[in-house]
């Protein structure tokens, strides 16, 4: 049972790192005072709120994770495949911002080198910890943030790290 949640931790990990397409970013940003601007899916100013649907994206992006690596772990398709596919979700449900797109790249490259034999399991996560954990130290600083980092949340839920919020 652990090797499993094991496996579908690691491929959805690994399946996570997929890029978005045919984006719909839900950015609704009000401050009782103000209302921040957003442009392409970034916020900019100091009133930073995550889109009103992003939690609720998180948990289908997890759900589309578990049944691709199902999928994996049955042997119908590949880990990059799964990647693949998780990406293609990912977009449709969310769209392109420069942190998911930045981690699924990262995600794509760890389950290439994985399904290679390049790296092991235990390496493929701490690649992909360690890119979240540069994120999280950006993001407080980061002067357009994105509404909605799903892709990035469901990855950082996956590895017990904080959120972006």
């Amino acid at each position: 049972m652990m090797k499993k949640i094991l496996a579908l931790s690691v491929i959805a990990v690994l399946m996570s790192a997929c890029t978005n397409f045919l984006g719909k970013n839900h950015p609704t940003i009000a401050n009782s005072s103000t209302t921040a601007k957003v442009e392409d899916g970034t916020i900019r100013g100091k009133d930073y709120k995550l889109a009103d649907s992003h939690w609720s994206d998180v948990a289908r992006i997890r759900d589309e994770a578990t049944r691709l690596s199902f999928r994996v772990s049955q042997g119908t398709m590949t880990k990059v495949q799964a990647a693949q596919m998780l990406d293609k979700f990912r977009i449709a449900q969310v769209g392109h911002n420069m942190v998911d797109d930045d981690m699924y790249d990262i995600y794509l490259r760890s389950a290439v080198e994985s399904q290679q034999g390049s790296i092991n399991t235990a390496q493929s996560k701490a690649y992909i910890k360690n890119a979240l954990t540069g994120w999280q130290q950006r993001w407080p600083n980061m002067q357009k943030k994105p509404a909605n980092p799903a892709f990035t949340n469901f990855l950082m839920e996956v590895m017990n790290l904080q959120p972006l919020q």
